[in-house]
């Protein structure tokens, strides 16, 4: 599988847009765009496997606002707009 300049655009802007929704989420705290769900495992009581002679300790933690659901859908709006302009 090939990795195009197309796909590289498209991975930049949808981590862009994570990290933009995200701060946006995080500073709004009256506005419903701040409204997060988490999901996964605790950081506080996370997945642990006694090996005797090793401890695995493995906690995922997935929080989402509808801040970053929005700046997905433009980015993924702005992607379609100007993908035809990309090589």
């Amino acid at each position: 599988m090939k990795f195009t300049r197309k796909g590289f655009v498209f991975i930049v802007l949808i981590l862009s847009a994570l990290v933009l929704g995200g701060y946006i989420g995080q500073h709004t705290s009256v506005n419903m765009l701040s409204y997060t769900v988490s999901c996964g495992l605790d950081h506080e009581s996370p997945l642990t496997l006694n090996l005797i002679i090793a401890t695995i300790s493995i906690g995922l933690t997935l929080n989402i606002s509808i801040a970053q659901i929005l700046c997905i859908f433009g980015a993924i709006i702005i992607f379609a707009l100007f993908s035809k302009h990309i090589d």
